[in-house]
């Protein structure tokens, strides 16, 4: 799979499980993919919830998206990066229109979005599960 096609994989499968830690304890969460474009994976979530701690607490994550079927999994690993970009806040909330009604309760400054730096990612099915991981750089 190339990084275009994991895109494309992610865009189609756009809930992901979200790992994080929480002092020595996993935590996972589904999460909802804002974008994964020429911008990298974009995920947001309010800075008053504990995901939002977790991270800023221990930057380094793991997402795991699922295909329909149940038969492609992609396993990202990267480290998590804030971004203040009201711009990019916007038109997240203009893409999710759910989320209005929140922002107008705490403001875009609640409202924490991340991209993913040292990206790197692999594929995994049934067939392949028993060989080597190969990773491909996001």
């Amino acid at each position: 799979m190339t990084k275009d096609q994991i895109m494309a994989f992610i865009n189609d499968n756009p809930v992901f499980a979200l790992a994080t830690m929480d002092g020595t304890q996993p935590r996972v969460r589904h999460m909802l993919t804002c974008f994964a474009d020429e911008r990298g994976i974009v995920f947001c979530t309010g800075k008053t919830k504990e995901v939002y701690l977790q991270i800023m607490n221990n930057p380094a994550l793991e997402l795991c998206y699922m295909d329909g079927g149940q038969e492609t999994q992609v396993r990202i690993e990267a480290t998590a990066e804030e971004t203040d970009d009201v711009d990019l806040k916007k038109e997240i909330v203009e893409k999710f229109t759910f989320l209005q009604t929140w922002v107008d309760q705490v403001g875009y400054e609640g409202m924490a979005v991340f991209t993913l730096r040292d990206a790197r990612a692999c594929l995994w099915t049934m067939e392949t599960s028993n060989e080597a991981k190969e990773y491909i750089d996001l």
